[in-house]
């Protein structure tokens, strides 16, 4: 009866523990090229992974773009507890810098994960060249 009540408690509490394997990086693909349709080698690319409650930078992979402007990027998952109180998951979202010297850098400022494409294309600007933001 003891532990029927317990349960009861923490049910109600929202003090639910569970487990989940999180995808914290999609398998992703990008095409880097310029306005003529040339692709662009040895372009950085980032992806940026985030997560909200809090909107917090978790991890930033890069590669560079092969002679095809393509550069590519692994799954990555992993296996977390989580709860159902406020706060108690974290919902992932990604995000794309692409930074090559002679052109504009190209940021996404997405904020879902939704939103996030896992096959980008990306065509730069000639212009200045800044580094991805921090």
């Amino acid at each position: 009866m003891k532990l029927l009540i317990l349960a009861i408690t923490l049910l109600l509490s929202g003090c639910v523990v569970y487990p989940i394997n999180k995808t914290l990086q999609p398998e992703a693909e990008i095409l880097v090229t310029d306005g003529g349709g040339k692709p662009i080698q040895d372009a950085w690319v980032y992806l940026i992974s985030s997560y909200y409650p809090y909107g917090f930078e978790q991890s930033r992979m890069m590669d560079k773009t092969s002679y095809r402007g393509e550069a590519s990027f692994p799954k990555i998952k992993e296996w977390r507890a989580e709860s159902l109180m406020i706060h108690g998951s974290q919902v992932f979202f990604w995000n794309w810098c692409v930074v090559k010297e002679g052109f504009e850098t190209h940021i996404t400022m997405w904020n879902s994960g939704n939103d996030f494409q896992t096959q980008y294309e990306v065509i730069l600007n000639p212009g200045e060249s800044t580094p991805c933001p921090e």
